[in-house]
């Protein structure tokens, strides 16, 4: 296979900027919340950061997921929709720097944005604009790259927009008829109550593989974490519980592990829960069983929480040796 993980989700321009606390509230933004804003709101808020000292990075779930595999010496490739704009292109460039290959399409909204505002006390407000990546439709996926790689990984997001959940259903549907595994992050509570139906039947039909943390599972299941894996595992062939820095519980075929997480002074917890998935993807993809895949999902997202960014920015394949040795 050319890939080992293909994605499917938002690509977002994160844009970090230190504020104070008057410029939250000046924008009727929840503070110490990911708040999702409109085009407008989000072209307001980006013209007051205009004299401010911005860091932009390459961000969104399933991204955040994929630099995880290429930082593990993995490879992975990203479907979504950019704007044409100075950000969509700045996007494009520093995504393709993280190592994972692109097939971005490019549409005239503007490219999707997550200002992460943070105040003096460290904390960080977001606000986010999905903007170019609600148009990405089923006509923007290459089947071929499906049929190029070893698992499919998509965000339970794109079930926010009919068009896009057309495309991941579109999607999945080519990769179980291919023999291709199917990986599904549900990423938040109140996306697994809006989208029930959905959910289900992707849990029913498509997918292999389900990341949930424990929110995310007891709002699925009304279950507590082992038993919402036990659960969860009655769809699937691997369920992945993340209880953060606990470490995680993956349940397969042969039973319920736990994994320890490891420990580290954390500073940010920020896409940790995507570089779990692309370290868990990673193992699965070459072969590893769930014990040691989920070992290496731990220390790739210990090093995001030790870190200041939202995914991983170096090449970690040489520190998972001891890991993969056991």
């Amino acid at each position: 296979m050319k890939y080992d993980v293909v994605g499917i989700g938002y690509p977002l321009l994160d844009k970090v900027v230190e504020v104070n606390e008057d410029f939250i509230l000046k924008n009727g933004l929840m503070r110490n919340n990911m708040n999702l804003v409109n085009i407008d709101k989000s072209k307001k808020i980006l013209s007051m950061l205009t004299n401010s000292s911005v860091n932009d990075s390459a961000g969104g779930s399933v991204p955040n997921t994929l630099a995880s595999v290429c930082s593990l010496g993995g490879k992975s490739l990203f479907i979504g929709m950019i704007g044409n704009d100075n950000n969509g292109n700045k996007y494009r460039r520093l995504i393709e720097k993280l190592g994972v290959t692109i097939n971005l399409k490019s549409c005239d909204e503007i490219q999707g944005t997550s200002v992460i505002m943070v105040t003096p006390d460290a904390e960080r407000t977001m606000a986010t604009c999905l903007g170019a990546g609600m148009n990405l439709t089923k006509n923007d996926i290459n089947l071929k790259d499906i049929s190029n790689s070893k698992i499919l990984h998509i965000e339970a997001y794109q079930l926010d927009g009919e068009k896009q959940a057309e495309a991941v259903f579109y999607a999945m549907e080519h990769a179980k008829k291919n023999n291709i595994l199917i990986s599904i992050d549900l990423a938040d509570p109140a996306l697994i109550e809006r989208h029930r139906e959905n959910v289900n039947k992707i849990m029913k039909d498509y997918a292999d593989i389900v990341f949930v943390n424990e929110d995310e599972a007891e709002k699925l299941t009304n279950k507590k974490p082992a038993e919402a894996a036990e659960e969860i595992k009655k769809f699937c062939k691997i369920a992945i519980v993340k209880i953060g820095k606990k470490g995680s519980l993956v349940m397969d075929n042969n039973g319920l592990h736990k994994i320890k997480g490891f420990k580290v002074n954390a500073i940010n917890t920020t896409g940790a829960g995507d570089a779990y998935s692309g370290g868990f993807l990673y193992g699965i993809s070459h072969g590893f069983d769930v014990k040691t895949s989920g070992k290496i999902a731990s220390y790739v997202a210990a090093q995001v929480v030790a870190s200041h960014d939202s995914m991983i920015k170096r090449n970690i394949q040489q520190e998972i040796a001891g890991i993969i040795k056991g």
